[in-house]
């Protein structure tokens, strides 16, 4: 038997560093996801190119991958486009979101358990001192946290799958209404009493809990079309 046969493998498996496309590829969704590039923007390759110190090669690779997932267009001889979002896709996003997280609750009311009720509440604290201080990206990262608990709550792996897919468009309808466009005054602060209506009633294993976050995710929709129709803006 050689030497090393039969034996424990004792050293991990060397993981290959993320390709040059890949890292160009990170940025530039989470730059799309944090709405940086306006719906409608035409981008170029190469402007992107200089901008992050590479050639083209990765750049374009990165934008093919995105153009796959729906969130720019590849324009012949034009570049590249943002897509933009329309009220009625803002509607159809959101939707899409209420459903499942209604499901979520619905699971989580069966399922959670002390320590999960503790890690809520102390997001909601993290969210009211956020919202104290003004800071939004704070107030924005601790509601992220808290639904992905309530979604991990619920048992259900695949909810959480479904809703990480979801996020970079709730995300991107977020930055460009609540945090730039459109700022929606007072929306964190309504959004927050939510939270605690939804929190308490998880504690009293209230069925009302799936009303709650419906209301919460559809009074966000309902807020942002009006707001978009008011101030004539076609898309996001």
């Amino acid at each position: 038997m050689a030497a090393g046969e039969g034996t424990n493998k004792l050293l991990q498996t060397i993981e290959r560093p993320p390709s040059q496309s890949q890292l160009v590829y990170d940025q530039l969704r989470a730059a799309l996801r944090g709405a940086h590039f306006n719906g409608g923007s035409l981008l170029s390759e190469n402007d992107l190119a200089r901008q992050l110190g590479v050639s083209t090669t990765p750049v374009h690779e990165a934008m093919v991958r995105l153009a796959s997932e729906g969130f720019v267009e590849m324009l012949p001889r034009r570049g590249v486009r943002v897509v933009h979002l329309s009220a009625d896709d803002v509607r159809e996003i959101l939707e899409v979101r209420e459903g499942l997280e209604a499901e979520v609750i619905r699971l989580a009311l069966q399922r959670l358990t002390a320590d999960d009720l503790t890690e809520l509440d102390g997001q909601i604290a993290v969210m009211d001192e956020a919202i104290h201080r003004n800071d939004y990206p704070a107030f924005n990262a601790a509601d992220v946290a808290l639904h992905d608990s309530l979604a991990r709550a619920s048992g259900n792996q695949r909810f959480s799958q479904m809703l990480g897919e979801l996020r970079v468009w709730v995300q991107r309808i977020r930055a460009s209404t609540v945090e730039h466009q459109l700022r929606l005054p007072g929306r964190p602060g309504r959004a927050q009493d939510e939270h605690r209506a939804l929190v308490a009633a998880l504690h009293e294993r209230d069925p009302q809990a799936e009303q709650i976050v419906r209301q919460h995710i559809s009074s966000l929709k309902e807020e942002i079309i009006a707001h978009m129709s008011s101030r004539g803006l076609e898309y996001i």
